[in-house]
């Protein structure tokens, strides 16, 4: 596929900037870090546009916090202003990277998702006799940046997007890892992995594929291809990609079995929320509510965040789940049982 060019006027403009900015506000407007900048927004954005035209501009220190939900995992946070870059940046390079990308290919995508991700899952499990289910072994902090960048070279030609996002990969870290949080980390990890899928698809030629960044899925006609396959891919996961497979999280099993994929189990004929994946909805939701009845969010924020927790369920066999949680009397808010 050829690459492309010309990407640094539109990431520098300072519409490009201005609307990087909202949508990096989206939903943190209440941030007093963001509140700042949103107050003095075009000042702020003329100054980052001066920056990155003279490449004066650095990332600044992150914050970093952790988070056991379901496994423990750091997420960093970047500081507003460089959040502002990185939509930017993203903005010129999303449509690039999404062009080469395979249909089975779910995570950041516009029109994609997890719960789409879901249904062309169980749509191959119908059609196949067996799955092979796969998973790299701490896929962001395992990240080479040379990997990274490189694979990024090519797909993009120019230079001076090629040398901003050399900054925020290597920025404070040494040779690997991508931090979890950041929306560069996000595409940049998936752009690598779309390697893996083309590799799976055009290589291996398997009957079927799914992958949701690093959840991943290969059907087939039989055990014994799939067993075959997975050498050949783990081989190549290594060589190429300086990544290995999770080894404990392999599962080949037939497709009557039922799949294990994104908090859910998949069979056939019903979609059934995995026992983890209701306690965790439960908890969020709870803490929602509780914020809600402290005043920290407002009536809006805890509605958003019941739809979403509904849209969720709803992707399965759940309907009684869903009304002893949110069906009862008056106006006032119910936590899950």
């Amino acid at each position: 596929m050829k690459r492309a060019g010309n990407l640094w006027p539109s990431v520098v403009a300072f519409e490009s900037l201005l609307a990087a900015a909202r949508r990096a506000a989206k939903g943190k407007r209440g941030v007093a870090a963001v509140a700042r900048f949103l107050a003095d927004v075009e000042p702020e954005v003329l100054a980052l546009q001066r920056e990155l035209r003279t490449g004066t501009w650095r990332p600044g220190p992150a914050s970093s916090f952790l988070i056991r939900d379901p496994k423990v995992r750091t997420i960093t946070a970047a500081p507003f202003r460089d959040r502002v870059v990185h939509h930017a940046l993203m903005g010129a390079l999303e449509p690039v990277l999404d062009r080469r990308m395979v249909a089975g290919s779910f995570a950041c995508r516009r029109g994609k998702g997890a719960h789409a991700a879901l249904r062309y899952a169980r749509k191959l499990l119908r059609r196949h006799e067996w799955f092979l289910k796969l998973d790299v072994e701490r896929c962001f902090e395992s990240m080479a940046h040379d990997v990274v960048l490189a694979t990024l070279a090519r797909s993009v030609k120019d230079r001076r997007v090629l040398l901003l996002a050399e900054r925020i990969v290597r920025a404070g870290r040494g040779n690997r890892g991508l931090p979890i949080g950041s929306l560069t980390s996000q595409w940049l990890a998936n752009l690598v992995l779309d390697r893996m899928d083309h590799f799976v698809i055009e290589e291996l030629g398997v009957g079927g594929y799914v992958r949701y960044m690093d959840d991943f899925v290969l059907f087939g006609a039989s055990k014994a291809d799939l067993r075959a396959h997975r050498a050949t891919f783990a081989a190549f996961v290594t060589e190429e990609l300086d990544l290995r497979l999770k080894e404990r999280a392999t599962i080949v099993a037939p497709a009557r079995q039922g799949l294990p994929f994104l908090g859910w189990r998949l069979h056939r004929g019903v979609t059934r929320l995995r026992h983890a994946n209701v306690r965790r909805s439960k908890r969020r939701l709870r803490r929602r509510v509780e914020e809600y009845r402290a005043g920290r969010i407002d009536e809006e924020a805890l509605a958003a965040s019941v739809r979403s927790v509904c849209e969720h369920l709803r992707q399965g066999g759940t309907l009684g789940l869903r009304r002893r949680w949110f069906e009862g009397p008056g106006d006032e808010p119910r936590a899950p049982p």
